[in-house]
């Protein structure tokens, strides 16, 4: 991928996302300065006084006046840090030197006071060797940003920051917050009371974290819409949500050499990282206020429907039909996503690998999932057979002709956002159907 200024955005969430969850100098905040300082060279020109500006405005973060819509939703780190510097944003030269990002990582991380003013923020970071990073005056948010995002990103950002908090709490041997997950499970399903639309297009990217935060989110995501169209009630759907939220709390225990590891598990890697169900539901047990529900989702994720998988029992035993739900949404996000050594792979692929295995799975789950997100999940951006550039909107029951937004005509000219008509695919007069699927956008 030659990548793009919004990956910019994300490499330097990433980078403050893993010093605080690990510590400033960790391999992982180092590989993002890296990433992101040979990005940074690829997309400037050679010039002296290239630069990238990346505003910061209302938690939104903003690049040649249009917002970065995945960034915005994981970078709220990186907004905190620009508030507390009395930033609108950064300029970062192309010049910037590894160190000098590590240094900004770093501080991003630490408790702070206020600075009176700009002059103040831009002494802050030279004081810590960082001369090539300057922050930016605060300017007013366009206009343009007022949309259903504003309802939209402030839950997905409760749910990283839930899921991240977890992690860093199991990490550091420390009580996790029950409250907290439900919380953020209770705004989830609120929010698909609606549409989840937009919310599901954030997360269409490649995942930058895709073994602890982002694929807990996500699959959150997706066993609320299965939860719902399986009918379950909506006190049990925040409970669901919360469950999900935490299902791989246990990983913050495994060592970071196997959890990030980029290649083939060998067997004892394997035997270690399965032992992460078992120590989140431990994890669970002792936390205050956490029901049957996280604790058997923590413990049963990784059982199979026909009582196999892991962690292994000294005989068949039945799982809940709720459990089964976050199990069939845990390996439908796992194939879908985007991983450091695979591609994502298309829902309909995703779907015939689950039903070749048939015993794994409660049908009611499988069932459930497909009707919710068919074989092109709320989100997903499609090509047409007309030519045409959609994003999905809605799932039918036929599974195969959803409800889409057209976005761009047939000659890749993007249709205004007010003008945009909504089609739905299985009544569409002239039978337009999906060619194929823009993944990773």
């Amino acid at each position: 991928m030659d990548g793009s200024f919004a990956d910019l955005a994300t490499l330097l969430a990433r980078g403050i996302s893993h010093a605080r969850m690990y510590f400033a100098g960790h391999p992982n905040v180092a590989g993002a300065a890296i990433e992101f300082r040979g990005l940074l060279r690829r997309l400037l020109p050679d010039e002296p006084d290239a630069a990238f500006e990346l505003g910061i405005t209302e938690g939104r973060l903003v690049h040649d006046g249009r917002l970065l819509v995945g960034p915005s939703i994981v970078g709220g780190r990186l907004g905190e840090f620009a508030s507390m510097l009395g930033a609108g944003g950064f300029r970062f030269a192309r010049t910037v030197e590894h160190a000098e990002l590590m240094a900004f990582f770093g501080l991003a991380t630490e408790s702070l006071p206020a600075c009176a003013d700009h002059d103040e923020a831009r002494t802050l970071l030279v004081r810590h060797g960082i001369a090539s990073i300057t922050p930016l005056p605060l300017f007013r948010r366009p206009d343009a940003l007022d949309d259903v995002l504003d309802d939209l990103v402030p839950v997905y950002r409760a749910m990283f920051d839930t899921v991240e908090s977890a992690h860093n709490h199991a990490q550091r041997d420390r009580a996790l917050d029950m409250n907290d997950a439900r919380t953020s499970g209770a705004s989830l399903v609120q929010a698909a009371k609606g549409s989840l639309t937009d919310i599901m297009a954030l997360v269409q990217y490649p995942d930058f974290d895709s073994f602890t935060v982002g694929h807990s989110v996500r699959v959150a995501m997706l066993t609320v819409l299965a939860g719902r169209e399986a009918g379950v009630a909506e006190e049990t759907l925040t409970e669901l949500a919360a469950a999900a939220l935490l299902h791989d709390v246990g990983k913050g225990k495994i060592p970071q050499e196997i959890l990030f590891k980029p290649g083939k598990l060998d067997a004892e890697e394997r035997r270690v990282i399965e032992t992460h169900p078992a120590i989140g539901a431990a994890m669970l047990l002792e936390t205050r206020d956490a029901g049957p529900l996280a604790v058997a989702s923590a413990w049963g994720h990784h059982r199979r429907y026909d009582g196999g998988g892991y962690p292994k029992m000294p005989y068949g035993d039945a799982t809940s039909q709720l459990t089964q739900l976050i199990h069939v949404c845990d390996v439908f996000e796992a194939l879908t996503a985007v991983r450091p050594y695979k591609r994502a792979m298309t829902p309909r692929d995703a779907f015939e690998i689950i039903l070749q295995d048939r015993a794994a799975y409660s049908p009611l789950a499988i069932t459930a999932l497909r009707n919710a997100v068919g074989l092109y999940p709320p989100g997903s951006r499609v090509v047409l057979s007309t030519g045409h550039q959609a994003v999905v909107t809605a799932a039918n029951r036929l599974v195969a002709q959803p409800r889409v937004r057209i976005t761009h005509g047939p000659d890749g000219q993007e249709v205004p956002a007010e003008r945009q008509p909504e089609v739905d695919l299985a009544t569409h007069p002239a039978g337009a159907s999906i060619q194929h699927l823009l993944l990773g956008t």
